[in-house]
């Protein structure tokens, strides 16, 4: 026969308190004289009670867990940025709950609530548009937030992201300054703020240079199949070849280069083709992809030094919302010969 554990209402029964002195002994002992901490004490002894973690959050509150529901794990550099979460959080005794919401606002919104009934201590959000009415609310309610990915438009939210219009304007420079003029950007959605950033800036740097031009070629999923179906797309679509591609992403880029090749498009020959983000997996690629990279890790531990300033640890951080920079790296998808130079450096090492 099994032996029923002891409840919370048995050890109130026991010690002849309420339940609410036997929740102050377990949450907040300093409110009880010695001599009643001293029966609870021995009640639990005798019982074997064991407090339940869950009934204790319901009083208390979840304050060593954070949440973070990202936008996608599709992309490795969601990854990286959960990563640099964790690792932020246990250097400062947290731990995170981590969801994703594939793109969908209502699995972001639908998580936002879910974070919120476990009583986290606050949550980071890689965010869609239109989630900041809802954020301010849970401020509002006693439960900070995190944007990444965007600049938050709200003065009462924090937020950290990629410098996503530098870093588009620096793509497009770099092409243009190989001399290539017809430039093509690859990706969408454009209602994604950080997309339609990233061809703003693109379309600054074109539209700085006589003769140049910029198309866009929707590849609604970031991955590299959508990449490859866009190069095939335009190597075979009977327009002119655009001579120079800036991908949404470095997976749509390595997928991009691959369609071209398929078809018989030389690279960077023929069209020289540059990434976003920085991912591991674009410099061991057969053809390295040029990409404008970008600090997950700084995303990621920003983030969770702006949640944790929200909750008053560590003093205020005058400045809620932070931009990380992004840097041009150069592969032999947009100069031939870069990994030849590497190549014949590593022979004579």
């Amino acid at each position: 026969m099994t032996t029923r554990r002891a409840a919370i209402t048995d050890v109130a029964a026991a010690a002849g308190v309420s339940r609410s002195t036997v929740s102050n002994y377990l949450n907040h002992p300093h409110l009880l004289s010695g001599a009643t901490r001293e029966r609870l004490a021995r009640v639990i002894a005798e019982l074997q009670f064991v407090p339940s973690d869950a009934a204790r959050k319901i009083s208390s509150g979840d304050t060593g867990t954070i949440g973070y529901i990202a936008y996608e794990f599709t992309n490795p550099f969601s990854g990286v940025i959960a990563d640099a979460i964790e690792r932020r959080a246990a250097e400062a005794g947290r731990t995170v709950m981590i969801a994703n919401s594939a793109g969908s606002a209502r699995r972001q919104r639908e998580y936002i609530e879910l974070f919120e009934r476990k009583r986290v201590a606050g949550i980071i959000v890689a965010t869609l548009d239109g989630v900041e009415p809802q954020l301010e609310e849970l401020r509002e309610r006693g439960t900070p937030t995190v944007i990444t990915g965007r600049r938050s438009s709200s003065d009462l939210i924090s937020s950290v992201s990629a410098d996503d219009a530098t870093g588009g304007y620096l793509a497009a420079r770099h092409l243009l300054d190989l001399g290539r003029r017809r430039i093509a950007f690859v990706g969408g959605p454009f209602r994604v703020a950080q997309i339609s950033e990233r061809f703003d800036g693109a379309s600054r740097a074109v539209g700085e240079t006589p003769g140049a031009t910029l198309t866009a070629v929707r590849a609604d999923e970031r991955t590299m199949d959508a990449g490859f179906a866009a190069g095939v797309e335009l190597a075979t679509s009977g327009s002119p070849l655009p001579d120079g591609v800036f991908a949404v992403n470095d997976l749509v880029g390595l997928g991009v280069v691959r369609g071209l090749l398929s078809c018989g498009v030389e690279v960077p020959r023929d069209v020289a083709v540059i990434g976003f983000d920085g991912d591991d997996i674009a410099e061991v690629a057969a053809i390295p992809l040029s990409t404008i990279r970008t600090s997950g890790e700084a995303v990621g531990e920003t983030a969770v030094d702006l949640l944790l300033a929200e909750l008053g640890v560590g003093g205020r951080v005058p400045d809620r919302h932070r931009l990380v920079p992004p840097t041009l790296v150069v592969r032999a998808s947009t100069v031939a010969d870069v990994g030849a130079r590497a190549a014949r450096t590593n022979a004579s090492a």
